[in-house]
C-alpha cells in the first residue's frame, strides 16, 4: 500500500520564516554593500574634482598675462569669512595661446574662482567663471561653472621667495603682484563626512606682457 504524506501546516510555517529571515539578512548585506559602494564613487569623484580644480588652476595661472597699458586689468585677492570659514575671491586675468603656421596670437580673458554657499544647504561650491570682457566693476561676470562641492576653506596667498607666504600683499597693485601664488583647497571628501581633507596648489606664474 502506497501513501503519501505532505507537509504540515508547521513545517510550511518553519520553511517561510527561515526563507524570510534569510531574504532579510542578504538584503541587509546587499543595502550595506550598495551604499558602500555609492560613498566609495562619491569619494571618488570628489578626489578627482579637487584634481581638476588644481590642474584649471595651475593652467590659468601659467598664463597670467597683462597688458601693458590695460589699467582695466586686475590681480586682486578678497579675503571674507563665512560663518568663520575663510574663503577667498580670487580675479586674474589669464591668456590662451593659438597659432597657426603664420602668426601666433594670443587673446586675454579675466578668470575669477570664488565661493559661494548652496541655496538648499549650509555647503560651499567652489566656482571659476571665465570673461572675455574685463570689467573692474564686476570681475565676476561671464558663466560660473561649479568646479568643487563640500569646499571648508578656500585661500590664496602670496610670496616673493616661495618659502615664506604673506596674506598682506596689496594684489590690485600690478607691480606688487607676488612671484609665487599658492592656493590652500580644505574640502569633504562626500556631503555625511565630516572629515577634512586639504589640496595645496603653488604655482609660479610666468607674466606675459602683451
Amino acid at each position: 500500500m502506497n501513501s503519501r504524506r505532505g507537509f504540515t501546516l508547521i513545517e510550511l510555517l518553519i520553511v517561510i520564516g527561515l526563507a524570510g529571515f534569510i531574504f532579510t539578512t542578504l538584503m541587509g548585506v546587499y543595502l550595506q554593500v550598495k551604499k558602500l559602494s555609492y560613498d566609495q564613487v562619491r569619494v571618488a569623484n570628489q578626489s578627482a574634482a579637487v584634481i581638476d580644480l588644481g590642474t584649471a588652476l595651475t593652467y590659468d595661472l601659467s598664463n597670467l598675462i597683462f597688458e601693458k597699458y590695460n589699467v582695466r586689468q586686475l590681480f586682486t585677492v578678497e579675503k571674507e569669512l563665512h560663518g568663520g570659514k575663510r574663503f577667498d575671491a580670487f580675479v586674474f586675468p589669464s591668456a590662451a595661446l593659438n597659432s597657426n603656421p603664420s602668426v601666433l596670437q594670443a587673446r586675454s580673458f579675466m578668470v575669477s574662482y570664488f565661493v559661494e554657499r548652496d541655496l538648499q544647504g549650509p555647503d560651499y561650491t567652489l566656482y571659476r567663471a571665465e570673461d572675455m570682457y574685463i570689467d573692474p566693476r564686476n570681475p565676476f561676470r561671464g558663466v560660473a561653472v561649479p568646479m568643487l562641492k563640500y569646499v571648508d576653506e578656500f585661500r590664496v596667498e602670496g610670496s616673493n621667495n616661495g618659502v615664506d607666504y604673506e596674506e598682506t600683499w596689496d594684489f590690485k597693485t600690478r607691480r606688487q603682484m607676488p612671484r609665487y601664488v599658492r592656493a590652500v583647497i580644505r574640502y569633504r571628501p562626500s556631503e555625511v563626512s565630516n572629515e577634512v581633507q586639504e589640496y595645496i596648489v603653488d604655482v609660479r606664474p610666468p607674466i606675459l606682457w602683451n
